[in-house]
């Protein structure tokens, strides 16, 4: 259990990466079908949906990478190095996925796309140590509580 525990710190963020990567490697008209899709489904502008879903994607991403580093380097939020850290990772990848769509047919790459992936990130970070200091111990405790609990009668 504990090496399942230690490899999907790690595999979290991979996946998300690849997603990512994927979305990016469609090409212009696939990339507009699908997000024209979910827009019509949702009721949403295309424009907007796009760049929710560029929020959404990044911040798990930003989450993923605070959980990893979190369980990898046993820290105790928050360490500012570490969230630098994570934020800076998001950051590059941001630029990298860009520059990717820059070579993708019908695609192109934005800055402000990569400023969106690194608040979205961020934002994923902040909530997850929020999560993690503020909700995780007392949820940990409750669980601990109704478990003896249940165990003791």
């Amino acid at each position: 259990m504990n090496s399942f525990k230690k490899y999907w710190r790690i595999v979290l963020p991979i996946t998300i990466a690849l997603i990512i990567w994927l979305f990016s490697a469609a090409s212009g008209d696939l990339s507009h079908q699908q997000s024209q899709g979910i827009a019509s489904f949702l009721g949403w502008p295309h424009g907007l949906t796009r760049k929710i879903a560029h929020f959404v994607l990044y911040l798990a991403f930003g989450a993923s990478l605070a959980y990893y580093s979190q369980g990898r380097h046993r820290l105790t939020y928050p360490r500012y190095e570490s969230l630098l850290f994570n934020l800076v990772a998001v950051a590059i990848y941001g630029a990298i996925d860009e520059v990717h769509q820059l070579l993708v047919a019908g695609r192109n790459g934005a800055v402000s796309d990569v400023v969106l992936d690194t608040v979205a990130g961020l934002c994923g970070i902040l909530i997850y140590i929020a999560f993690y200091c503020l909700v995780w111990p007392k949820l940990r405790l409750w669980l601990h509580a109704r478990y003896h609990h249940k165990k003791n009668h």
